[in-house]
């Protein structure tokens, strides 16, 4: 062997490697889990504008007297209140979770996205009561969803992440511990949970409806809450509640008018089926509740959430395969999917509620003094239902049903599908009263018994 051509060849070697370590670098201490687990998710959080249509208060002595003597009082001006917040996607067909409060009543919603895209954002669902709503938005291509930590993955002291835009700065990020789980929450004088997450992460106004995660980069609350008269204490919907309530808003009847006609829950990690409609696609494909879902079109799916997202991808007149377990054994039903009838919607609110509805156009919203699509008008009340007894009367504008906004047919089909005999179901409707003209002041709730 020619020793002097061996050496220069290891010599050669060394130098290559060394360059090539050069070139990479030794890993920089600089990214650390923190940095890792926001670049996986910075990309799910957008920013959510809204605007509001609001009457401007004001008092005139002149108008107390005229309300005094003649009872006559003038419409309030109408001006339109902005508001911000945060919201982060959970599907990569563009379906958003913010805060309720974040979109409340709003005329107009716009998502921006990290990457400054603008979207018009449309309501889909929400419960006022959680806090929690649901937004869709239409992107061209599929967007980078957030990944859901599991229910109970929580460890009191770890470092979590609290992403958003607060007082309007966009993409901002902040960091802290896990202080507590468990808090109580309370709601109109009423401690309706005892599960929401504390952390010493800055959460500010405009935070709301933005993500909370932990070091993987996965969902584990929606921050939706700060006390103003201390520091380092903001509060965060848990993820297993915003997974049960994504499991409701994200359904096709309120996503998209699809009838699939089946509600799925998820349990011990199980996705069962709740409940069929009867008539429905599901109940024709033969699925009954308590069928355990183990995969749809042939993929697994892991939670609520991945299967409504696969079945958002599908339209009317559509099939999908859904794969469950039944006493044991496996089966595969093949739903067709249907269009949710046009009569449904308005013939169920007759059949329920006892009233009958129409569509608020731009004529009607003008002559009433609200905003056209804003919701359903009220155009008779049956003197012997159950809205009638509720002070539900002609001419009253319903704005949202069971915390679901309602500008139509298929909205109407969705919030009262599952309403049965005897259950409260809750209406928002405008009931501010000026010679006669309904106008946005005052949007109160009114408890209805179906029948």
């Amino acid at each position: 062997m020619n020793f002097t051509k061996f050496s220069a060849g290891i010599f050669v070697l060394c130098q290559l490697a060394a360059a090539s370590a050069q070139v990479a670098g030794p890993a920089s201490p600089r990214r650390d889990a923190t940095v890792i687990a926001v670049e996986k998710a910075y990309r799910t959080v957008v920013n959510i504008s809204t605007e509001r249509i609001v009457a401007r208060s004001h008092r005139d002595p002149f108008e107390d007297f005229l309300y005094e003597f003649y009872g006559y009082r003038r419409a309030p001006k109408t001006g339109i209140k902005y508001n911000l917040g945060s919201g982060v996607i959970v599907e990569p067909g563009g379906y958003i979770v913010t805060n309720q409060h974040v979109v409340e009543r709003a005329s107009k919603i716009t998502v921006t996205a990290t990457d400054g895209t603008k979207y018009e954002g449309r309501y889909i669902n929400g419960s006022a009561k959680n806090d929690l709503a649901a937004l869709k938005i239409e992107p061209k291509s599929p967007l980078q969803a957030i990944e859901l930590a599991a229910d109970g993955d929580l460890l009191l002291g770890e470092t979590v992440i609290a992403l958003g835009d607060p007082y309007g700065l966009e993409n901002t990020i902040s960091r802290g511990v896990l202080s507590a789980k468990n808090r109580k929450a309370p709601w109109e004088g009423e401690v309706v949970f005892e599960d929401m997450l504390q952390t010493d992460a800055a959460i500010n106004p405009g935070n709301s409806g933005g993500p909370l995660i932990n070091l993987d980069g996965k969902l584990i609350g929606i921050n939706t809450a700060m006390v103003a008269e201390a520091q380092g204490i903001g509060f965060a919907i848990p993820v297993k509640r915003v997974r049960q309530m994504l499991g409701e808003m994200l359904s096709l009847e309120k996503g998209k008018g699809v009838w699939f006609g089946a509600q799925v829950t998820q349990r011990d990690g199980r996705i069962e089926i709740a409940s069929v409609q009867k008539g429905s696609p599901a109940e024709t494909a033969s699925l009954r509740a308590g069928d355990v879902v183990q995969q749809v079109d042939g993929e697994p799916v892991r939670d609520v959430v991945e299967f409504h997202g696969k079945l958002l991808k599908k339209a009317a007149g559509q099939t999908t395969e859904i794969s469950f377990a039944r006493g044991g054994k496996q089966f595969k039903a093949c739903v067709q999917l249907a269009a949710v009838p046009k009569v449904f919607g308005f013939e169920l609110a007759w059949q329920k509620l006892g009233l009958r509805l129409q569509p608020l156009t731009r004529e009607i919203a003008d002559e009433l003094g609200v905003a056209a699509g804003q919701g359903v008008v009220v155009v008779d009340v049956d003197l012997n239902g159950p809205s009638w007894d509720a002070g539900i009367r002609r001419g009253l504008v319903v704005a949202r049903i069971g915390g679901m906004d309602v500008r139509g047919e298929t909205e109407l089909a969705a919030a009262l599908a599952e309403a049965a005999t005897g259950d409260a179901v809750t209406l928002t409707v405008y009931t501010s009263v000026r010679r006669g003209r309904y106008v946005i002041q005052n949007a109160d709730n009114v408890r209805v018994k179906a029948r």
